[in-house]
């Protein structure tokens, strides 16, 4: 496992495929006992980010540790448009889909409410509406593969986007060790 210990090698590591825009979401997990002045250092980045389309949400927050959910606001909300997912979430509460900040902070009470990750979230980061459907229909068991995700349909397609991913995050990672910025990398997309 990488021990990742600043700002940037986390957003590089775990946000990459995002940041390029082949997923259209990413968590962050920052130890805010680790990294230091985490607000300071993301609202740095809010500039460079927003210019191409990308957001920062705080899912989270606690003495101990920040929840960070970034995303491309353009390919999110085309992923909330589709009628399939709309009638998924509607069953969850969701209501207003036109308005992408609205479904957010509704994704944020229900973490709050319930301790842990709803399991809709899945659709946010882009995970396919049959493997967040197979999750919970199976209680996270009886899956074809795990990845950055549990497989219930598509293995092919997964492994393919498992590749993908992997192969984004250590590219933005070995980057930023020969001297690059996350802000050179996102400008380059």
């Amino acid at each position: 496992m990488r021990v990742c210990d600043n700002v940037e090698t986390m957003l590089a590591f775990h946000g990459a495929p995002t940041l390029e825009g082949i997923k259209p979401g990413s968590l962050i997990s920052f130890n805010k006992q680790r990294i230091k002045n985490c607000h300071l250092i993301l609202k740095r980045y809010k500039k460079c980010m927003e210019c191409k389309g990308i957001r920062f949400f705080i899912i989270s927050e606690t003495d101990n540790g920040l929840l960070l959910f970034i995303y491309r606001q353009n390919a999110l909300n085309q992923v909330i448009q589709e009628n399939k997912v709309q009638e998924f979430l509607s069953f969850y509460g969701y209501v207003n889909f036109k308005n992408l900040n609205q479904c957010l902070n509704y994704l944020k009470t229900r973490m709050s409410l319930q301790k842990g990750f709803p399991h809709e979230i899945g659709i946010f980061l882009g995970y396919p509406l049959e493997d967040v459907k197979g999750f919970i229909e199976n209680s996270g068991r009886h899956f074809k593969i795990c990845g950055q995700w549990k497989v219930y349909s598509d293995t092919k397609r997964a492994e393919k986007l498992f590749a993908k991913y992997a192969e984004c995050s250590d590219r933005f990672c070995a980057c930023l060790s020969q001297g690059q910025s996350i802000e050179d990398l996102v400008k380059a997309v």
